[in-house]
């Protein structure tokens, strides 16, 4: 059966990301795509667009195709996640010579480095040139990303949802761009003062204070104090057969 919940949340990832990529801010983005679906002769409620945003609903066809121009992406890619991401990126032919049902993994994607969690502990703290980072590989990333990303492969089920929705298992790549601002409901890379290492959670607030919530709810929730810093937001996932 078909996931639509996932499905719309991976819209909304990518819909973001090529927000940030075109340097769209985070506050007021509803107000931005209104201005500018309307601008190419789409009319949408404020409420439509903040359920993109947010992952509740998918556009219509026309609001896509609208989208896409104006960000400067292939509407296959931002309505399915369909590579390539840009217009002028090739794509793969079968040997028949017509369009097969899958496309290359451009070359000219960004490539990250698959760092440890010791590692992006520290992230924060040194703000390290990427390049002379020692990564376990570099790995082409299939979303917008800074200069500053990196990857990391997930280890345990505290990210792990056993009902419908987003999950990111053990194994799971997730990419991280440490040069995005994040907001309630995002998914952040944090620091941890009692240990060197990093965590994997949603950031959530509530009452005025910050927490970083497991998707599993066997793990506890973690209250963020003045010695914890965020380190990326995670922008993408990618999860091995």
């Amino acid at each position: 059966m078909i996931d639509k919940e996932n499905i719309r949340h991976m819209f909304a990832e990518r819909l973001h990301a090529a927000l940030d990529a075109n340097g769209v801010r985070q506050h007021g983005r509803g107000a931005d795509i209104r201005q500018q679906l309307k601008a190419r002769g789409v009319v949408k409620t404020a409420q439509a667009v903040s359920k993109w945003l947010n992952g509740a609903a998918m556009p219509e066809l026309d609001s896509l195709t609208a989208l896409a121009q104006w960000l400067g992406v292939r509407r296959e890619w931002l309505e399915h996640g369909v590579m390539p991401v840009f217009a002028d990126q090739p794509t793969q032919q079968s040997t028949g010579g017509t369009q097969g049902n899958v496309s290359a993994v451009s070359s000219e994607m960004a490539s990250v480095p698959l760092i440890s969690w010791v590692q992006a502990g520290a992230w924060c703290e040194i703000t390290p040139s990427v390049e002379s980072i020692h990564a376990e590989q570099w790995l082409p990333c299939p979303v917008a990303i800074s200069k500053s990303g990196y990857a990391l492969r997930v280890v345990g089920d505290s990210m792990t949802n056993n009902g419908p929705g987003r999950s990111y298992p053990s194994g799971c790549i997730i990419f991280v761009d440490p040069e995005i601002a994040v907001n309630n409901g995002d998914r952040v890379i944090a620091s941890l003062p009692s240990s060197n290492e990093a965590t994997f959670k949603v950031l959530v607030e509530d009452a005025g204070k910050h927490y970083l919530k497991p998707i599993n709810p066997q793990y506890p929730i973690i209250e963020i104090t003045e010695e914890m810093q965020i380190c990326g937001k995670v922008v993408g996932a990618f999860t091995p057969e």
